[in-house]
């Protein structure tokens, strides 16, 4: 289990850093200013099909996609006795489809930019999964806190606000040669229901932290009983 945290903070850091110095190149134009952008108004869809996109985004899609294969086939074959397989395994399918659905209709502006606020959330859950258990209970709360901040302004502030809300807003404002309502009405149902799973995840880590606080606090008390047993 180590190892595998490990693992995805490397690789959590690595599409961190190779996402980021794609989309801040010269030739990005839909990286918002809320996440480190250049653009306060980013168009997802202008000239589509023919929209501007970064060198080596393309390159970093085929990355993602395998990366994202291979975790879903993991989970499916290998993670099935998890309490949490069913959650963990449509988490799987929904990142995997998404990047594939995006990719094929060539909608990477709006792709990057959800796998940007992803990828940043998750390195936090992993660093704050690696600390658990093995660090200082001060520590582990630092790493909860930051995962907690991140999830809140990326996931559930900046992803509907800034991502869904966007598509919506363009797919009525349309700038590209031709539009295809059904395949935004796809997009934006993957999305909303991704959205959702982000609300439920968030409930998890509240209910985790409670259940963690009511464990110190039990530890605390069986402790201070056992040492005044022992003075009398």
């Amino acid at each position: 289990m180590l190892g595998e945290r490990v693992f995805k903070i490397i690789m959590n850091i690595i599409c961190v850093v190779l996402l980021y110095s794609i989309l801040l190149g010269p030739d990005c134009d839909f990286l918002d200013t809320w996440i480190g952008g250049r653009t306060k108004h980013p168009l997802y869809f202008y000239n589509h099909p023919c929209q501007k996109v970064p060198l080596r985004l393309d390159d970093f899609y085929v990355f993602k996609l395998s990366y994202h294969c291979y975790e879903l086939l993991h989970t499916l074959i290998l993670d099935r006795k998890r309490t949490d397989f069913l959650e963990y395994a449509l988490h799987h399918f929904l990142t995997f489809s998404l990047i594939l659905f995006s990719y094929v209709l060539n909608y990477l502006p709006v792709g990057a930019s959800v796998m940007i606020l992803h990828d940043m959330t998750d390195l936090g859950a992993s660093i704050f999964k690696l600390t658990i258990d093995v660090t200082p209970f001060f520590i582990q709360m630092c790493g909860y806190s930051t995962m907690l901040v991140s999830w809140i302004y990326f996931r559930l502030w900046f992803f509907p606000m800034k991502v869904i809300g966007r598509i919506i807003e363009e797919s009525q404002n349309w700038h590209g040669s031709a539009i295809n309502l059904n395949f935004i009405a796809m997009l934006t149902c993957f999305l909303i229901i991704l959205f959702f799973m982000h609300i439920f995840w968030f409930y998890l880590m509240i209910k985790g932290l409670l259940r963690r606080l009511q464990m110190s606090n039990y530890k605390e008390q069986v402790s201070l009983a056992n040492s005044e047993n022992r003075s009398e």
